[in-house]
């Protein structure tokens, strides 16, 4: 199994100044070339997908065969609950799979790889070098999950204030070879007036992190989009797992 190495050069004080100035910044390359490959791969190959959907503050992970199953009245009143739901509210709709230990569901057997990473971002070593970036001297750990984002789905906007979970900062590694723009499924930063101040495209092997609380979307991916948008993404938080 491939294992995940830092890429090398990687200037620590130069992206701390960046992400000071800015409270978010981009890394290309993260990772060695053969580690993201591989865990691409395994999560464009698993079968463990889950339609993730919220309805107000409750998370519903929803198995794709289930929801093929259902009669067209219900699939068209879920589109319709998300749809009415995300004009107004904080929404969203996309595929999933999380870890045992960060809410995965019974049965579900995560690609091993996806387990692997997170572990790595919580080694001692990607710890220290995550604090260096950041400033947030009291990170002790990461958590994550993969996300596929097809045609229709979108994470409205929000901040990620989640009081007691500790987090410093938000972390999205994304991992689809190829994508254009206009697919939609952009990260977007918002000032207090709403207004787009910066947007992050999917690029393969590009670590985003940015700084928690601060207001963000996915912008809603289009019909044009070729691909699915793969991620792993999660928080650095304070404390240890559990």
């Amino acid at each position: 199994m491939a294992s995940f190495i830092l890429q090398p050069g990687l200037d620590r004080a130069t992206l701390a100044e960046a992400y000071d100035r800015d409270g978010r910044l981009q890394i290309p390359n993260f990772l060695r070339h053969d580690g993201a490959l591989a865990l691409y791969r395994q999560l464009a190959e698993s079968h463990e997908w889950r339609l993730a959907v919220n309805r107000g503050e409750q998370t519903e992970d929803l198995d794709p065969a289930t929801v093929a199953g259902w009669t067209t009245e219900q699939q068209a009143d879920l589109d319709r609950t998300v749809v009415e739901a995300g004009r107004h509210e904080f929404q969203f709709r996309y595929k999933t799979i999380r870890l045992p230990e960060y809410g995965g569901a019974p049965g579900q057997a995560p690609p091993p790889l996806l387990k692997a990473f997170v572990d790595f971002l919580s080694s001692e070593g990607m710890i220290e070098f995550m604090r260096a970036v950041t400033g947030a001297q009291d990170i002790g750990f990461a958590d994550g999950h993969a996300s596929r984002y097809e045609a229709g789905h979108f994470l409205t906007a929000h901040d990620d204030t989640n009081v007691g979970f500790g987090r410093r900062a938000a972390y999205v590694l994304n991992l689809t070879p190829q994508w254009r723009p206009d697919w939609g499924g952009l990260l977007l930063f918002y000032d207090e007036r709403g207004n787009v101040i910066r947007g992050f495209t999917p690029a393969f092997n590009v670590l985003n992190i940015f700084r928690v609380p601060q207001p963000h979307s996915v912008s809603w991916v289009t019909p044009l989009a070729g691909a699915p948008r793969y991620a792993v993404t999660g928080w650095l938080r304070t404390g240890g797992p559990g």
